[in-house]
């Protein structure tokens, strides 16, 4: 945590250790009485900015990776953060390299709910190799499959609805590397903690995932922008493009 007196001068305020890998993100809660991060370690923390110290932990993913437990590595991370949401300002939500967006309630301790952005589609990982293919060892079959599977599913960006919004204060987005925009209502009821209102695809034709989501201040908006270097903006009540970015 660092703040900059002047542009030429940063000072380091604090610094917080205790994830067993790297940081992927890091805000502070609207309040301003935390700091909140999430790691490749698949946890979520919340740090007091004063003194450095955790305040809690929140082990939201299997680091295993559902593989064998003899393999090395660590399993997969997590890779975007969102604070400030709930009508109390106390939900956290994290995006998962796993397929899954993790919501917590700081002051509770608590996990709220995870959200399945990805769907497996049967036979959606599976490859037939062409006759010109070089021969493969099975393991090395399933080795690549494992890994397209993994990337194929990552969630890259979440965000809260804002709670200047009424009709959908207590929604939330997801957006995945397979471009695929979901948007969650987080109210009582859901199963599961949540329900799911909208799936935004793009129509083009075009592959592309979705990098970064911002909610549009007073309207009930997301802007997502997207590997191929297009910005579009959908109508989460309906779940229709409204506009496309270009250039």
């Amino acid at each position: 945590m660092a703040h900059p007196p002047n542009p030429n001068q940063y000072k380091c305020l604090q610094v917080f250790v205790g994830h067993e890998g790297g940081v992927t993100a890091g805000a502070f809660t609207p309040d301003g009485k935390w700091v909140v991060s999430a790691g490749q370690d698949g946890t979520i923390r919340v740090w007091a900015p004063k003194t450095g110290m955790s305040r809690h932990v929140f082990r939201v993913m299997d680091q295993s990776g559902g593989h064998d437990h003899q393999e090395e590595g660590p399993g997969p991370g997590l890779t975007c953060l969102s604070v400030g949401g709930g009508s109390d300002g106390q939900l956290a939500i994290a995006g998962g390299e796993d397929g899954n967006a993790y919501v917590v309630h700081i002051q509770g301790k608590k996990l709220v709910a995870t959200l399945p952005h990805f769907e497996n589609t049967p036979g959606a990982a599976s490859s037939t190799p062409s006759a010109s293919s070089p021969p493969t060892s099975m393991e090395d079959d399933q080795e690549e499959q494992e890994n397209m599977m993994e990337e194929a599913r990552s969630v890259e960006a979440v965000g809260f609805c804002p709670s200047t919004i009424p009709a959908t204060a207590h929604w939330c987005a997801t957006g995945g590397v397979d471009g695929v925009l979901k948007i969650w209502n987080m109210s009582p009821g859901g199963a599961g903690g949540a329900q799911l209102r909208q799936k935004c695809s793009r129509d083009d034709g075009i592959r592309a995932g979705i990098t970064r989501l911002r909610w549009h201040d007073s309207l009930p908006l997301v802007i997502a922008s997207y590997t191929d270097g297009r910005v579009c903006v959908w109508d989460v009540r309906v779940g229709r493009m409204v506009d496309c970015l270009t250039g």
